[in-house]
């Protein structure tokens, strides 16, 4: 009879095993929808789709990947709640804080192109971006509970990405007020019923 101690699985999920079918079934739902729409979608809108998927796919990436099983006797011997570091601002990892602003200023500007016109406005950004990162973070944990993998959950990882989405926001807001670059990206935004 095995116990505990005397058997161990060790394995590695690379992301493309998971985000790779994750991105056909994406892009079969949007094409499942736009074809159950009147309206016509150019290049562009297209466009602003499938890197809509890429992006928010990459972001998976980054942050959940790759995942790390340790189950049996090599397994992680501390608590899940070790890994969550409810402190804000005072335990900021700067370099760490300033890369997730980074990678949530993209989400923010999709946010833009997807949103409806009577809806652009940054409460809504603000609420999505922290929704989005509460779920990478409820990921990162299970992640932790389930495989044993070496995430951790961090207040200051929220803060960021709400920040990094509403910076976005007012990045292609201000952007917009050009009057060329505003009629360059309405040529990609997308009708919001699509999502």
């Amino acid at each position: 009879m095995k116990t505990e101690e005397s058997w161990s699985y060790i394995a590695t999920i690379d992301a493309w095993y998971v985000l790779g079918p994750l991105f056909v079934v994406y892009l079969i739902l949007m094409m499942g929808k736009i074809k159950k729409q009147s309206e016509r979608y150019n290049v562009f809108q297209y466009i602003t789709l499938i890197t809509l998927g890429t992006y928010l796919l990459s972001v998976l990436a980054l942050t959940t990947f790759p995942i790390e099983v340790n189950w049996g006797m090599y397994k992680n011997q501390t608590s899940w709640l070790s890994r969550i570091n409810p402190i804000p601002i005072l335990t900021i990892d700067l370099a760490t804080f300033v890369l997730n602003i980074i990678m949530f200023i993209p989400f923010g500007v999709y946010q833009w192109l997807v949103m409806r016109k009577d809806k652009i406005s940054w409460e809504p950004v603000l609420v999505g971006s922290l929704l989005f990162s509460i779920c990478i973070e409820i990921v990162q944990l299970l992640m932790y509970i389930i495989f044993n993998s070496a995430r951790s959950v961090d207040v200051n990882d929220l803060i960021a990405n709400t920040l990094g989405g509403v910076v976005g926001f007012y990045s292609i807001k201000w952007i917009s007020k050009n009057t060329y670059f505003r009629n360059l990206i309405d040529v990609f935004k997308v009708p919001a019923k699509i999502l």
